[in-house]
This record gives structure tokens, C-alpha cells and sequence, in this order.
């Protein structure tokens, strides 16, 4: 079992951290005393403390770009187009897994709700199966990581949230609880080698240790 880790002080890589869940990321980690890179096509809405770097996953992902990171979160938006999801959530994925299985980093995949059941949204349907693609190859790599699946997106305030497994349920979560989810397991042995849905709930904060705990590893 991976043991528990302080972010404070180690460094971080979050690719697609301009984007609105992305930089909801690097801020909590930032505000946990990590250092923190920001990482995209092209990076930008940078937060004070953050640094910078140029990462198409389209492109690929090599070890070198990921020397000296303690962890990487993937949070970026998928192309509209099957080709580019490919591209840059199945094998973009995969090569991010296997330098993370190389430098020994810590990953945290933000996918989606519905990545088993692609025949009920047909408009996305090979944005989703590049993404369960992307899922199985992070799985298959040999890091430690987790998979977080958020519901539908909005911009509401992080609160209580309900974790689900395999894939079945339906929900809003707010960006927020995504952000607090991602950095909580991170620094969590319990969220270790787990893929879990999040959704917004009644009641109060999670204790994310216990909330992680409950789940079943892949």
C-alpha cells in the first residue's frame, strides 16, 4: 500500500491547468505549499506562484517532461473530433502513465460519468470510448493513480459529495469538489489504484480518507 504524502513543498504538473477545473487544482495546490507547474498547449490564467510549460498531449509525453515531479494531474478538455480524442485522451494518456510508472510520479485522471455506457450519448460517443481507452492504459501502466469520474460540471460551490462506483448513476458535481477531490488524492494512500464517480450531495464537508477508504480498488 502507497503510503501517505505531504504535498508541501513537492512539485506538481497539472496539464490542462488553465482550464477552469484544471486551475481550481493548481490553486488548492498551491495554497497546500506545493510548487506547481502549469502545463497545456497553451498555458495561460496562470496563479501567482505557478510556473509554466508548453504540453500537447497530442504529441505525445516523454519521461523527460514529467523528471522531478512527485505527481501529475490530467484535466484537460477533450477535441470535438474521435481522431483528436484519440490522440490526446487514449495514447496522450497512456504515454503520461508510462513516464509516471518511470519517475515513480503519482497520477490523478479527471474523466467522466457514462465512460461504460457510450451508446446512451451518441453525439460523444468516441470522445467517450477514447477516454475509457485512456482509463485501461493509465490502469495498465504501472503508477499509482487514481481516476476520478465527475457528473455533469458546474461552477457551485465545493460541498458534500456522494463517491459511486461502476458507473451506473447520474448527477451534477461542482468543479470545486472535482478540485478537492483530485488534490485529497494526491496526498492519499486509501485513493491508490481506485476509479471512482463523484457527484454533489447533501450534508457536510467529506472526510476524504474515509471516503476513499470505502471504495474498492480496480
Amino acid at each position: 500500500m502507497t503510503s501517505d504524502v505531504s504535498l508541501a513543498d513537492g512539485k506538481y504538473l497539472v496539464i490542462g491547468g488553465s482550464g477552469r477545473t484544471g486551475r481550481l487544482v493548481a490553486t488548492a495546490l498551491l495554497e497546500q505549499g506545493a510548487q506547481v507547474t502549469i502545463a497545456g498547449r497553451n498555458p495561460h490564467n496562470v496563479p501567482a506562484g505557478a510556473d509554466s510549460a508548453v504540453v500537447d498531449l497530442a504529441d505525445g509525453f516523454t519521461t523527460a517532461q514529467l523528471e522531478g515531479y512527485a505527481g501529475v494531474v490530467v484535466s484537460v478538455e477533450p477535441p470535438t473530433d474521435d481522431r483528436g480524442a484519440e490522440a490526446v485522451m487514449h495514447r496522450g494518456v497512456a504515454a503520461v502513465g508510462e513516464a509516471a510508472a518511470r519517475t515513480g510520479a503519482r497520477v490523478v485522471l479527471v474523466s467522466q460519468i457514462y465512460i461504460t455506457r457510450e451508446r446512451e450519448h451518441p453525439e460523444i460517443a468516441g470522445i467517450i470510448v477514447a477516454r475509457a481507452r485512456g482509463e485501461e492504459a493509465l490502469r495498465a501502466a504501472g503508477a499509482v493513480y487514481t481516476i476520478v469520474r465527475p457528473g455533469w460540471l458546474t461552477s457551485a460551490n465545493a460541498g458534500a459529495v456522494r463517491l459511486e462506483q461502476g458507473d451506473t448513476g447520474d448527477g451534477r458535481t461542482s468543479r470545486a469538489s472535482v478540485a478537492a477531490a483530485v488534490v485529497a488524492a494526491l496526498g492519499s494512500a486509501e485513493a491508490a489504484g481506485k476509479t471512482f464517480e463523484i457527484y454533489d450531495a447533501e450534508g457536510g464537508a467529506p472526510v476524504w480518507d474515509k471516503e476513499f477508504a470505502a471504495l474498492a480498488a480496480d
